[in-house]
């Protein structure tokens, strides 16, 4: 079953993801930032305290991830700098309604973000209107899988396009009959896309 949330950030909160004028910073992203995370597989014990912080100090996800949903959750945010790092932690013998401050850090992974994203994803990305740069976080026991793709709007649906990183296109479940969403190169290249809309492929 698939598990989705969407959180929008107000430009306040996310300044601190942009924070200008440092040599530090990453990229300009002209566009829509979306940070899409979940359990890497089945196999993976659940994750307290789970948060993300970029080098910035924003916090671009964080929960308690209770299993594993065939599915991923997602936040939205607006356009900014790309994080240069992005720190996952989780916990153990957690309290409730104190996970991110209490027990002890079992897991604490930094991930280079902004060094891993081709230039080129980037320059799609804020080229095309309605676009978003995607960042796919997938939790191990004993890591964490970094991806990244392009999100935008084809034939009435959300599709993902260059695709690249850790994450491969389809690494979550999917119906045998669901329409081909995902591409590791630009929209035009994939080969369910037609000038007409989606083009039939085999499975």
């Amino acid at each position: 079953m698939k598990h989705l949330a969407l959180c929008v950030l107000t430009a306040a909160v996310c300044s601190a993801c942009a924070n200008g004028g440092t040599s530090s910073q990453g990229r300009r992203i002209g566009t829509g930032l979306v940070v899409e995370y979940g359990l890497a597989h089945s196999g993976v014990e659940p994750k307290a305290g789970l948060q993300a912080m970029s080098d910035k100090g924003a916090r671009l996800f964080g929960g308690m991830m209770e299993g594993w949903y065939g599915g991923a959750s997602s936040n939205s945010y607006i356009a900014g700098h790309l994080p240069s790092t992005v720190r996952v932690t989780w916990r153990a013998d957690t309290v409730p309604g104190q996970r991110f401050t209490t027990g002890r850090v079992i897991g604490d992974y930094l991930i280079e973000v902004d060094k891993r994203v081709p230039d080129e994803v980037i320059r799609y990305a804020n080229a095309g209107p309605g676009r978003a740069l995607r960042l796919v976080f997938r939790i191990k026991d004993d890591g964490v899988l970094f991806g990244w793709d392009v999100e935008e709007k084809f034939g009435g649906l959300l599709v993902n396009t260059m695709r690249g990183g850790d994450v491969p296109c389809y690494d979550m479940p999917r119906a045998s009959n669901a329409t081909p969403t995902c591409t590791e190169g630009p929209l035009q290249s994939a080969p369910w896309y037609s000038p007409l809309g989606f083009k039939r492929v085999a499975q």
